[in-house]
């Protein structure tokens, strides 16, 4: 099982501190649960403000830097956690410890759900180490700042040799994922519905959004444990419910699409705590069966080459789990 954290250090002092090393300890005996030093830590500091990460660690006077860390429990489930953090006071670069930033860890994922779409090979987009990906990006609504897209995960199809699109790729409905059913992952309620976005002609060509138009046209469900999902980027003209609207696991809400924010068609889904696209907070979700076919070890290359099928003493059949990074999946169909 792992925990996923954001560290925030703010910086009250009058001069620049730089961070030497993060740990996570058991709360209650202060036992070592994850350490994270060197390039460990610098692939997991941002400096708010700042471009992408901080090689320096440095957080200046009045500035805030959060550590996005994810460590295993391997077995150990404790309930509360404090943090270790050593830090050294520029420019003397006398060290200093301190310990704090107590947590209550919560562990559930809500009841498993179902497939948001049929068939495959799908790829299961998302990294924790990402400068730029879903896990590290803040929204700020109400004066909260919150992670909509903590857990989530962009699904984009491929065939066996990795191709993404047949023919010309910067026309959108040559992909291969373009207009395909996305699916009611429980019974539910329909709370919101946008399809008033039209799509870009082109791939390069999609235009910057606001912030407010990044999901582009989305459904979004209540579930019945109280947490929301969200299928974003959808086709225009394509959903075919309505707020208010039962539906069903299994249930058509709309097609995939390119609408939005989006780097291609693909459907971004996610689940959180609210029915706002970008006001809620992320959480955890499982799904209750899948195939794992493979991975892509690098995402570069996708689109680029074929994707590695799965170690043989790796389980074909996965069931309760949430998708690891970049898994290339098929679902029943």
């Amino acid at each position: 099982m792992q925990v996923f954290q954001e560290l925030h250090l703010t910086n009250f002092s009058a001069t620049p501190l730089r961070l030497s090393r993060v740990m996570a300890v058991d709360a209650q005996d202060g036992h070592l649960l994850a350490a994270w030093i060197g390039d460990a830590l610098r692939q997991r500091f941002a400096l708010i403000g700042a471009a992408a990460t901080t090689p320096d660690l440095l957080v200046p006077p009045g500035r805030r830097g959060v550590v996005y860390i994810e460590w295993s429990t391997h077995g150990q489930a404790p309930r509360a956690v404090e943090h270790v953090v050593e830090y050294t006071a520029q420019p003397d670069a006398s060290t200093v410890v301190v310990r704090g930033a107590r947590a209550t860890v919560s562990y559930p994922t809500g009841a498993v759900l179902g497939p948001p779409l049929r068939g495959g090979p799908w790829v299961a987009i998302h990294g924790a180490g990402w400068a730029n990906g879903h896990r590290r990006v803040f929204n700020v609504v109400d004066g909260t700042a919150r992670i909509p897209g903590r857990f989530a995960i962009d699904w984009v199809r491929v065939d066996a040799a990795g191709h993404l699109a047949r023919g010309d790729r910067d026309v959108p409905s040559n992909w291969l994922g373009y207009g395909v059913d996305v699916l009611a992952v429980a019974d539910a309620t329909v709370v919101a519905v946008r399809d008033s976005m039209a799509e870009s002609a082109s791939v390069s060509g999609n235009p910057k959004h606001v912030l407010a138009e990044d999901a582009g046209n989305f459904v979004t469900i209540r579930l019945g444990d109280g947490r929301y999902a969200f299928y974003e980027h959808l086709r225009p003209g394509s959903i075919v419910v309505s707020p208010g609207q039962r539906v069903h696991r299994g249930d058509v809400l709309g097609g995939l699409g390119f609408t939005g924010a989006s780097t291609g068609p693909h459907l971004h889904f996610h689940v959180a705590d609210g029915p706002s696209p970008i006001g809620a907070e992320g959480r955890p979700f499982a799904l209750d069966a899948f195939d794992l076919l493979g991975s892509y070890d690098d995402l570069g290359q996708l689109g680029k080459a074929a994707w590695k099928p799965r170690r043989e003493d790796e389980a074909e059949q996965r069931r309760g789990e949430w998708p690891a990074e970049n898994a290339v999946v098929r679902f029943p169909d």
